[in-house]
Order: C-alpha cells, then structure tokens, then sequence
C-alpha cells in the first residue's frame, strides 16, 4: 500500500494547514509542529514540568538535577491531536523521543542527563496513555540524538529501555509509535535502531538513502517504511524516477509493507507574515503528490 505523509513543518500548525495537507491527499498528516528543535526542546520541557522557554538571552537549553521531579504539567502533542479531530482530521502528533530530550538538556554536574531517565520515563508512559484514550492511533517520535553521531553504550541502553517502555503500553492501546531521526543518515547508530521495537521507521533518502538496502534486509515485514524521498528544505529536486525505482523493489521483495511517501525531514521554512505559506510549502506537498501518482501509474501499468 502507497500512502503519503509529513513530519511536521516549522513554524505553521494552523487549521488552515492541515486541511491543505489533506487535500493534497496527504494521509498522514503531522501535528504539533514546532518553530525549530530549540523550540521543541522547551515544549518538551514545559510538558514535563521543568521550565519554560525564557523569553529573551541566549537559547540556553533547562538545566537539570538529581532533585529534578518530572511530572506531567501539560501535553500539547494531546491537544493538537484533540483539536484536529474535532475538525475531522485524524492526525499523526509529534513528540521528541526522551533520550533525545534528555540528551538536549544541561546537568548541573556535568553528568549525562541521560542518567535521569528512569525518572522522566512515567511521565512519556503517561503521555501515550493520553494519546491513545483521545482516539490517537500513530505516534510520530523524533529521535535526533541517533543520526548526531555514534552514541556511547550507555545512551543505546537508555534508547533501548525508553522504546520498549513506550511499546508495551502502545501495544496495549493499539498504538503505533514511528520513529524518525533528525535528518540525515544513522550511519553507526543504524543496527542499534534497527533492533528497537517500532511499528514504522523514517529514512532520508535525500542524505541518508545509502542505507536503505541494510534496512530492507533488516526491518521487520511489519514495520512501515516511511520513504523521505521529497527534500524537505526545498532546495535538491525531488528524484521522482529513484523513488519509483526503490519503491517498485521493496514492492517486490515485501508485498505486503506498507510504505508511506514523505519529505526527507521536517518542513523548515519561515513564517514571515503568520498568514501566508511560503510557496517551498506547496512545492513539498505537490512533490509527494508527484511522487505518489507516478508510483501508482507504474503499478497500474504492471
């Protein structure tokens, strides 16, 4: 099955915007989008309870303790989610994954903050069983700390304990949680994401898709393949003919999967004027559009 899908755009979560999205024929259409990964560091942090973004200085990441108490204070991915679907648009929220979190703030004695996740792991438990009681069926995890270089022992143990914590309570629910990086390729990291429990994984094909054949041999049948073969900052032009070429392989060697067309990265533009959608926006959309038509054209042809 041929679906399409987005990872958020930077700066715009509007109404407006998610209707387009789903008239472009968009299916899986992201929510809770953040203006840049500063921004959703502090998101992440005020859902959790541990501050807020200042409002002016230097963009200073929260800092964090032994005595820090993470609690659930508000959660921004539900309510986007909730407030999609009462305009009768079931979205895909995104939520920044807790080791990436983590790993995104200061510890005050230079220790990795890291170290606290046992602690912040009931409130992310929490989060989901939210999502998954609001009707919410898919989870967008963005996790950049994996594609930021080779991570220490200690923080693929804390990845490996963090998703399979979320994926027992999302089987539970019935819930899917996907996982994606922050652009580019795993590179070293890629066996040890591979072998954590998701139900779809993203890969940039834009500079990451040298990994697509290692990942084909070792992704579950069952696991969604969420193809970035449309350049999400709009500068390389989308390869129609590439895609079509691996879609048609992974349609031969795994029938059954189901692949989801998307942007290599999070959509990041400007919002100059908070009105208008810069034109990169609609050339995105109207790409994997492209995209999608040409590949079911091909099959239909077959």
């Amino acid at each position: 099955m041929l679906l399409t899908g987005t990872l958020g755009l930077s700066g715009f979560d509007t109404p407006a915007l998610t209707a387009l999205q789903r008239r472009t024929g968009v299916s899986h259409v992201a929510s809770n989008s953040c203006p840049d990964d500063w921004h959703r560091v502090w998101q992440t942090a005020q859902m959790v309870g541990v501050g807020k973004a200042p409002q002016c200085g230097r963009k200073r990441m929260p800092e964090l303790t032994d005595q820090t108490f993470f609690h659930l204070c508000c959660n921004p991915v539900r309510d986007a989610f909730v407030d999609a679907w009462q305009r009768g648009i079931a979205t895909v929220p995104v939520l920044l994954g807790p080791v990436s979190f983590l790993a995104a703030c200061d510890r005050t004695d230079g220790t990795d903050p890291v170290l606290l996740l046992l602690k912040l792991l009931p409130v992310y438990i929490e989060i989901l069983h939210e999502l998954a009681t609001a009707g919410c069926f898919w989870v967008q995890i963005t996790e950049p700390v994996t594609t930021a270089g080779p991570m220490s022992k200690e923080r693929q143990t804390a990845m490996e304990l963090a998703w399979r914590s979320m994926a027992e309570v999302a089987s539970g629910h019935a819930l899917s949680l996907v996982f994606v990086g922050g652009g580019g390729g795993f590179w070293r990291n890629l066996p040890h994401v591979m072998s954590l429990p998701m139900n779809g994984l993203h890969i940039d094909m834009v500079r990451g898709g040298a990994e697509l054949p290692s990942v084909l041999s070792n992704l579950n049948q069952r696991c969604d393949l969420l193809l970035g073969v449309v350049d999400g900052l709009n500068r390389i032009p989308t390869d129609v003919y590439s895609a079509l070429r691996w879609i048609d392989k992974i349609r031969s060697e795994c029938p059954r999967r189901r692949v989801i067309i998307t942007p290599s990265t999070t959509m990041r533009f400007t919002n100059k004027d908070g009105r208008q959608l810069p034109p990169e926006v609609h050339n995105t959309l109207s790409d994997l559009a492209k995209v999608q038509r040409a590949c079911v054209a091909a099959i239909f042809v077959h």
